[in-house]
């Protein structure tokens, strides 16, 4: 496999690039639900339990609130988005999205909660490896140091003889 940003031979499956540190994917190029700067997800600083995003979601949508659960997950461009569909569908359905909008606001937040938190992970993991390739460690040397046995001292237990 080849990163689509330097051209480098990388590890089939690798989620990012040990040359550039760049995605291996790749940019989404405007394409897919995600690519406008609209809707662009923001990595948070940490994880964030999907499950609560999607009860705040279908909950509060009740209220006309769903889109608060966008906010949970840091991502206050998909809130401000979400509130305008759902001012002008409501009415505009004749009340069917009022039914519908809770549902919607549960799946789909839980989905980004899950989406985000694997980001979250795939960003912690580059910067470990970053941070052991400045050290001058390779994932080679890491496992011959993981593979070497350990000396064990065993003097001076109480209650054993030899």
């Amino acid at each position: 496999m080849f990163c689509q940003q330097c051209g480098e031979e990388i590890e089939e499956g690798s989620a990012f690039c040990v040359y550039c540190g760049k995605s291996a994917k790749g940019e989404s190029n405007g394409r897919g639900m995600y690519g406008h700067e609209l809707t662009r997800l923001k990595i948070p600083n940490d994880t964030r339990n999907p499950g609560v995003a999607a009860s705040i979601g279908f909950f509060l949508g009740w209220i006309f609130l769903g889109p608060v659960g966008y906010i949970y997950l840091g991502q206050w461009n998909w809130f401000w988005l979400t509130f305008v569909i759902q001012v002008f569908a409501v009415p505009l359905t004749a009340g069917v999205a009022y039914m519908l909008l809770p549902i919607v606001f549960a799946i789909h937040q839980y989905q980004m909660g899950k989406e985000l938190n694997e980001m979250v992970v795939a960003e912690r993991v580059e910067m470990q490896n970053n941070k052991r390739e400045q050290a001058g460690f390779s994932e080679e040397d890491l496992d011959q140091t993981m593979m070497q046995p350990q000396a064990h001292h065993d003097e001076g237990v109480p209650g054993e003889e030899e």
